[in-house]
């Protein structure tokens, strides 16, 4: 089987990798690491578990599940959105958008919204799946759409960042920075805060920027590219940034992990560091999964490293969530891993199916949500 990073790899403009051909002449994948014994300290408790219709395919498109106060809100490679009622699991209404899905659902208590391939952003009735608008950007669309009050948030892959009206679609402002031909199939999403949008890019640079008109408030470069080879120079920012407090943590590929002040933009701490799937942060700490599955435990103060689990390397782990006291994450086997916030030790472990977890868990309410790659959807407890 082919590394997730691989898979994940795509010609995004023009690139051309000739030069550089020999780095998928030969399958180097490591052998996901064996699963260790512990003794569990708790027990995981399905809910309910219910089919979605077929996930995700090859191209590892990652429909992290959109959660609102009575629903769940889930995507699939055939096209299909499905509102599942978040209390027992019951499908609520199903509707086929006849569009490739790449990105999405996001979701407010009024509309759904997905993005597509082609570029076309689509947003449905939360009532009955029914088509509120619909709106186009200049190309496709890998990270999540983002929506709050009256505005909808959209970054396609040629860094472009558009705002939408929430109410019918028209565009309100676009800004766009300059993206390397060469780029993971994956990107993060835009995050709101207050009246600012914080937007990582697969250049390397974190960026904040006005809500109400797109102005460029601070520009901030994470990582620097190295190497002769495009791929080798890749630091794209797919794992999405997470404000906390007065900072925002923020992680690239083939890059650094890194702590800012939010009103500056002034670098407050890095790490060398390479991540392409999340990061969760509580009071004390940043968790984040690495490229070689690693879970890495910083002290979001200062930065120093407060332990790392190594024993889950090789899994394709997703990105993290935070559930009370421990931290869980699904692998590329179906598992649903949890790990003890203090130190990082194996508290519990459950297996969901055997097609893969590559969506982060999305913990709402003391439940934990979870999709695999063959769309099955499943609400857990600790």
């Amino acid at each position: 089987m082919k590394s997730m990073i691989k898979k994940l790899i795509l010609t995004a403009l023009t690139a051309s990798l000739c030069a550089c051909g020999s780095f998928f002449d030969k399958d180097n994948t490591l052998p996901p690491t064996p699963l260790v014994k512990f003794t569990p300290e708790a027990k995981p408790q399905v809910l309910w578990n219910r089919s979605t219709g077929w996930g995700s395919d090859d191209n590892f498109y990652t429909y992290v599940p959109a959660v609102t106060e009575t629903a769940i809100y889930t995507a699939n490679n055939n096209g299909d959105i499905v509102a599942s009622n978040k209390i027992t699991g019951k499908t609520l209404w199903r509707a086929s958008t006849k569009s490739p899905i790449s990105a999405g659902p996001a979701a407010t208590q009024q509309i759904v919204i997905i993005g597509t391939r082609s570029g076309d952003i689509l947003a449905l009735q939360t009532t009955d799946g029914h088509l509120a608008w619909k709106a186009h950007t200049s190309s496709e669309i890998l990270a999540a759409p983002v929506a709050r009050g009256h505005i909808v948030l959209v970054k396609s892959i040629d860094g472009k960042l558009s705002a939408f009206s929430a109410t019918d679609g028209h565009a309100l402002w676009q800004y766009q920075q300059t993206e390397p031909n060469l780029i993971l199939r994956a990107a993060s999403a835009p995050v709101i805060n207050n009246d600012a949008v914080i937007t990582g890019f697969a250049n390397g640079n974190l960026t904040k920027i006005s809500l109400h008109n797109g102005n460029l408030l601070w520009q901030q470069p994470i990582a620097v590219p190295e190497g002769i080879f495009s791929i080798q120079r890749m630091i794209d920012i797919d794992a999405n940034p997470v404000v906390s407090g007065n900072r925002v943590y923020v992680a690239t590929y083939q890059g650094q992990i890194a702590a800012l002040d939010l009103l500056t933009g002034q670098l407050m701490w890095t790490h060398d560091l390479s991540s392409f799937t999340g990061m969760a942060v509580d009071n004390e700490r940043v968790y984040i999964t690495d490229a070689k599955s690693t879970v890495w435990a910083f002290n979001k103060h200062n930065g120093k490293l407060d332990w790392q689990q190594t024993q889950l390397e090789a899994r394709n782990l997703s990105g993290p969530a935070l559930y009370g006291n421990t931290l869980v994450m699904g692998d590329a086997e179906g598992y649903l891993h949890w790990l003890n916030i203090q130190d990082g030790h194996f508290v519990a472990r459950t297996r969901v199916d055997l097609s893969g977890i590559f969506a982060a868990p999305v913990v709402d309410n003391r439940i934990i949500y979870v999709i695999t790659k063959e769309g099955q959807l499943a609400a857990y407890s600790l």
